[in-house]
């Protein structure tokens, strides 16, 4: 079978392929059987956060905004489309505060603060927005392009004009620890080059809990030759059935853990070892 027969989709994203790489297994489960799974307080909080942003981002810089009102009704509506019945899994640790860990408590505690730093981040920072040839901002930017003969679909969060005058690729991030891998920013900026005609220089984190941004990183290592190889061979290997269980302590949160053969899950019967099925 195919990439697109057997995800449904023509095109692959960053996220399929690090998914692929922290854990197969989990990539199969969620991506190609499809398995319902656990929502998560931090991705209703994240994308809540993301769509604040983008709407004080939209407005004349320096306008008045209420982050508090603004996450509290993204956050109403994220939650309701989340809900599926199964028990929301929550990150962090639990604390005399917040004793059910980064519950919804925590993020509607905690979310507006957020916003209120990527006000001030924008305001204080220098860093202006980039704007499309069509005139628009890049803000939430839908990129489609082909790397190494495989579609490739993604969206970026920011490009933005650094005070230098350097493009910078900018994504927000809701977690506790800055990724230390730049591997989803270089292939924004290949993607933008292959698009847009422009190369982004830099990328950078613009962490949400702290207000700040990490220090921008040169992406010219990362080329579309290198990338096309990554995509290739993602390709080949979800083609040829090579999904490889990472156990470790992430699988404790993880979305289709009750349907991992790899840590006993109860439902893990339903999805066998490829070995033995009739794939």
């Amino acid at each position: 079978m195919t990439l697109e027969e057997k995800t449904g989709r023509n095109y692959i994203s960053h996220s399929a392929m690090s998914t692929w790489l922290n854990c197969g297994w989990s990539y199969y489960l969620s991506r190609i059987q499809n398995v319902a799974q656990n929502p998560s307080y931090w991705l209703v909080g994240g994308k809540a956060l993301h769509e604040l942003t983008e709407i004080y981002d939209a407005l004349p810089l320096g306008s008045p905004f209420d982050s508090t009102a603004v996450f509290t009704q993204r956050w109403d509506e994220n939650y309701k489309q989340a809900d599926n019945g199964m028990p929301f899994r929550a990150g962090g640790r639990a604390t005399k505060a917040y004793p059910n860990k980064e519950d919804t408590s925590w993020w509607l505690d905690n979310g507006p603060k957020m916003g209120d730093f990527w006000v001030q981040f924008r305001h204080d920072s220098g860093y202006q927005m980039y704007h499309l040839p069509d005139g628009a901002p890049a803000i939430e930017t839908e990129l489609n392009v082909q790397i190494g003969g495989v579609n490739m679909k993604g969206f970026l969060d920011r490009l933005m004009v650094a005070p230098t005058g350097e493009l910078v690729v900018v994504d927000i991030k809701t977690s506790s620890k800055a990724p230390i891998a730049f591997t989803q920013l270089g292939t924004y900026a290949i993607m933008c080059e292959k698009l847009l005609g422009v190369r982004p220089t830099l990328g950078a984190y613009f962490m949400a809990r702290t207000g700040e941004l990490t220090p921008p990183v040169d992406l010219s290592h990362y080329t579309e030759a290198r990338l096309g190889q990554w995509v290739s061979g993602f390709k080949i290997a979800v083609e040829n059935n090579i999904f490889i269980p990472q156990p470790g302590f992430m699988c404790g949160t993880c979305s289709v853990n009750k349907a991992c053969y790899a840590v006993k899950g109860e439902d893990s019967h339903m999805y066998p070892e490829l070995g033995e099925t009739n794939e």
